[in-house]
């Protein structure tokens, strides 16, 4: 699968890994031993980067600490300074629980771990519970009635019937907790004795379907004192009974991930329903025959034990943990501790590449102060430069704009509308597209005084001859106009365009002096040639 999903030219560079869990954990070393070499002798003839050191057994506080950080850095909350921004963990699998979440407490205990994001240190508390895993949890179901109820012998086997399964249910099944529990409250399976292997103990299991019984034997199960001599005693309404007295009460909100997400799945419950829905899905599955219920839902592992599952994640958070029906979130089934490794692993190469160990000491030893001094004057640096940069361009090279006059007398127009339909425009005119004699009229403009005196032009109008004309392209319909000078001491612009079925709307700036002329700028689609000639005939165009 990893080599379809992978480019293949990117095998020989990716690091592959092969870590087990608690399946591994309980059985004996030797066993385990001989799994892991069988394992190292496939992998090893494998297209990826693998070594002998990387397939291992991890302890159940890296599995804990692993699913802390996959989740965390899913709802990017990894490097907040706060603990309340980050969430809890509740990583259950087949056989065992792993419980990871953030302390404001810097106390250190065998449950301690600390993980450094940046300058941020996320104080943790991870701990594993063996045994407790979906399918140990519905062994541990078993062994305690085989104990406590006692069987009937059936042709060599033990009958025990369980209040759990549905009726017509009947199957051998081989109870390994039946047998004496290490002081971890392990099951001692898989020891060696005179030779021969201890296997587990073969019972008959029929269906005996009683809610109210199931709901209490689930509640018998989650209660360390039944299963380990260490904690004697627990009273699940007192004391959270599935934690050791050495183990922190969990706190805070978490995400109950992996095994809680597939009993929800296989309910058809999203993460919106509750454990009260849960416990409804369960009890209307176990009140089915056996037939039927297995018929209800796809093919699958495990069928016969959700009626047994639904009540004990409930009891396992409610009593177990002691952790609140609010507090609970559950989590996504691709959220797993397998991408923490992931992540941890890439995070350790990343940083022996860029010595992030030299950035933490740097980071440590310089004042913040001082650092928001250095970035004001790198600002005030930077600004000088632009200043200095922008004042040494010459000035061929920047553009040239009309000079920015604003017209205080209200206009109208074409079609006598009021004043709240005039807008002021100012249009920036390109030096490039602007030939020899127009740069000279414009300097003739330019060079008005504001006492009514003028200074001599670069390019003074023949004698005799007409007003100099040309014309452009405007960015309002791209029509024709044309720019005409009439006056050495003002000029005035005016654009006319149409606006829908409103008619014409008429632009104007600049300053204008009546007495003295006006310089005119106006579209042809608003003025019909012989109006055009008429304004021009009323013009008084001084000559030099």
């Amino acid at each position: 699968m990893a080599e379809k999903q992978i480019p293949r030219r990117a095998h020989k560079h990716t690091p592959l890994f092969l870590y087990a869990t608690a399946g591994v954990r309980k059985l004996p070393s030797a066993d385990s031993e001989w799994l892991l070499d069988k394992a190292w002798d496939v992998l090893k003839n494998s297209s990826f980067l693998c070594s002998r050191d990387r397939v291992k057994i991890i302890t159940g506080m890296d599995e804990a600490y692993y699913g802390w950080v996959a989740l965390n850095h899913h709802m990017n909350t990894l490097g907040t300074s706060s603990s309340k921004m980050t969430y809890g963990s509740l990583d259950l699998g087949g056989s065992s629980l792993q419980v990871t979440f953030e302390n404001d407490k810097t106390e250190q205990d065998e449950t301690s771990i600390i993980l450094t994001i940046g300058s941020v240190d996320h104080h943790l508390s991870a701990y594993s519970l063996t045994g407790y895993g979906l399918n140990d949890a519905f062994d541990k179901s078993v062994a305690y009635l085989v104990k406590k109820l006692g069987g009937v012998a059936n042709n060599g086997k033990v009958q025990v019937k369980h209040p759990c399964l549905q009726t017509g249910y009947k199957e051998d099944y081989d109870c390994s907790y039946c047998h004496p529990l290490k002081q971890d409250g392990s099951p001692s399976v898989g020891e060696k004795t005179s030779g021969k292997e201890k296997q587990g103990v073969a019972v008959e299991l029929v269906g005996a379907p009683q809610w109210n019984e199931c709901s209490a034997l689930a509640k018998v199960t989650v209660n360390l004192s039944e299963w380990s001599s260490a904690s004697p005693g627990l009273d699940c309404n007192l004391h959270p009974c599935a934690l050791a007295s050495n183990l922190t009460q969990p706190h805070g909100k978490f995400f109950a991930m992996s095994g809680f997400f597939v009993v929800f799945k296989f309910f058809n419950l999203n993460a919106d329903a509750t454990l009260v829905d849960v416990l409804q899905r369960g009890q209307e599955f176990c009140e089915k025959t056996w037939n039927v219920a297995k018929s209800s839902v796809p093919p699958q592992p495990f069928i016969e034990q959700y009626c047994f599952r639904a009540p004990y994640i409930a009891s396992l958070l409610r009593e177990g943990l002691q952790i609140k029906d609010s507090q609970v979130i559950i989590g996504s089934g691709s959220i797993t501790w397998t991408l923490g490794v992931a992540l941890l692993e890439a995070g350790q190469a990343l940083s022996t590449r860029i010595d992030i160990q030299g950035y933490r000491i740097l980071h440590r030893e310089i004042n913040p102060n001082i650092l928001i001094i250095l970035f004001l004057i790198s600002i005030v640096l930077v600004i000088c430069a632009i200043l200095c940069v922008s004042n040494s361009i010459p000035r061929s090279f920047r553009k040239s704009y009309l000079p920015l006059y604003r017209q205080n007398s209200a206009g109208s127009s074409v079609l006598g509308m009021g004043s709240s339909f005039r807008f002021q425009l100012w249009s920036p005119i390109n030096s490039d597209c602007l030939d020899d004699q127009t740069f000279k009229f414009l300097d003739f403009v330019w060079h008005f005084t504001g006492d009514g005196r003028t200074k001599t032009p670069l390019s003074p109008t023949v004698a005799g001859s007409d007003p100099h004309l040309f014309s452009m392209s405007h960015g309002l319909g791209g029509s024709s106009v044309q720019l005409m000078e009439s006056s050495r001491q003002s000029l005035g612009v005016y654009h006319s365009y149409s606006v829908g079925s409103l008619g014409q709307m008429q632009f104007s700036s600049g300053v204008r002096n009546p007495s003295r002329g006006q310089t005119t700028l106006q579209s042809r689609r608003s003025q019909s040639r012989e109006d055009l000639s008429s304004t021009l005939a009323d013009i008084h165009v001084p000559k030099v």
